[in-house]
C-alpha cells in the first residue's frame, strides 16, 4: 500500500508513465534494463513499478536507477497476468508501460519520450508498442495479425517456406518497419496502455496463466472502440528466449492451451466483429 505522501505527490504532481516491471530472479539483466529505462525518458515524468514476484531478496538496490520507484512484494508467485494487473492497481499515471526484465533501450532514440509523445498525438490510442530488435539485432516483429492455421503450422512445424504468404500477413512483412500503423495485436514484452482505455475494458484475463494475455488484452481493446497501434519511430530490445516455439517443451504446451481458450472465449469468427483500419 502507498503511503498518504505518495498519493498526495501524485496528486499534485502525476506522472506521465508508470513503468511496470516483474521481478522473479533475473538480476542479470536489471542492470541493464532500469539504467537504459533512465536515460530513455528525458522530459518524461517517469515512475517505475517493481513487482517482487516472491523472489526472497531484497530489491531496494534497484531503487538506485529510477526516483521514484515503489516496490509491491507479492506473497506467493503470480501469473504473468496477475503481476500486470498488479502494476495496474497501484499506478496512477497518464500511460502505463509494461516491460519484461530481458527488454534494454538506446538512449539516444529516447523511446519513452517517443512512445509518450506518439500518445499525446493519438487519443483513440489505447494501447501501443514500439519496434523491436532482438539481441542479435534482428527485427523482433513486435505487430501482429491474429493467428491463423497456417500461421501456426509454419512457425511451429518449421514450414516457413510453404506458408510463406501466411506469415508475412501475420507478421505484417509487407509495411516498413519504421512505419506506424493500426495493428491486430502487439508483443506483451512492451506495451504502453493509457489510463482510461484499460479502466474502459478492464484488466488482464488471469485466466491465461501464460501466453494470449496480450493478444486478449489488444482484442479487448479494438472491441470497445480503442485503437492498437505500433509505433515505429521508437524501438528498444527485447533478448527474448522464444521457448514456447520449441515444440515438445511445457511452454509450448502452455502456448497451445492458451491457443485454445483464446479460442474458446471469443470462438473463431471474432474479427467479424472489429472495426478494420483504414488502409494505409
Amino acid at each position: 500500500m502507498r503511503s498518504s505522501q505518495e498519493h498526495s505527490t501524485a496528486a499534485a504532481d502525476p506522472f506521465d508513465v508508470d513503468v511496470g516491471v516483474v521481478y522473479t530472479y533475473e538480476r542479470e539483466w536489471m542492470n541493464r534494463l532500469l539504467s537504459t529505462l533512465a536515460g530513455s525518458a528525458h522530459g518524461v515524468r517517469m515512475r517505475v513499478v517493481l513487482v517482487d514476484n516472491h523472489s526472497g531478496e531484497d530489491l531496494g538496490r534497484w531503487k538506485q536507477y529510477v526516483a521514484p520507484t515503489i516496490v509491491e512484494k507479492n506473497p506467493r508467485r503470480l501469473s504473468y497476468a496477475a503481476n500486470m494487473n498488479r502494476v495496474l492497481r497501484v499506478s496512477s499515471a497518464r500511460y502505463v508501460l509494461l516491460l519484461n526484465t530481458d527488454m534494454f533501450f538506446d538512449p539516444h532514440n529516447q523511446c519513452l519520450g517517443r512512445m509518450v509523445r506518439f500518445m499525446d498525438r493519438h487519443p483513440g490510442c489505447g494501447v501501443a508498442g514500439c519496434r523491436l530488435y532482438r539481441g542479435d539485432g534482428q527485427f523482433a516483429y513486435p505487430a501482429r495479425r491474429f493467428q491463423t492455421l497456417p500461421a501456426i503450422l509454419g512457425r511451429r512445424l518449421g514450414l516457413e517456406r510453404l506458408t510463406a504468404r501466411a506469415l508475412d500477413d501475420y507478421l505484417y512483412r509487407n509495411r516498413s518497419p519504421e512505419d506506424s500503423w493500426e495493428c491486430d495485436w502487439l508483443s506483451g514484452c512492451f506495451l504502453m496502455l493509457r489510463r482510461e482505455a484499460f479502466e474502459d475494458v478492464g484488466f488482464f484475463d488471469e485466466g491465461f496463466v501464460k501466453y494470449f494475455e496480450d493478444v486478449d488484452m489488444c482484442y479487448r481493446m479494438a472491441r470497445s472502440g480503442w485503437k492498437v497501434m505500433y509505433h515505429g519511430g521508437a524501438y528498444g530490445y527485447h533478448l527474448e528466449r522464444r521457448a514456447s516455439l520449441n515444440l515438445f517443451t511445457r511452454d509450448a504446451a502452455r502456448h497451445l492451451r492458451s491457443y485454445l481458450r483464446w479460442h474458446w472465449k471469443w470462438g473463431f469468427s471474432y474479427s467479424a466483429d472489429l472495426p478494420r483500419p483504414a488502409a494505409a
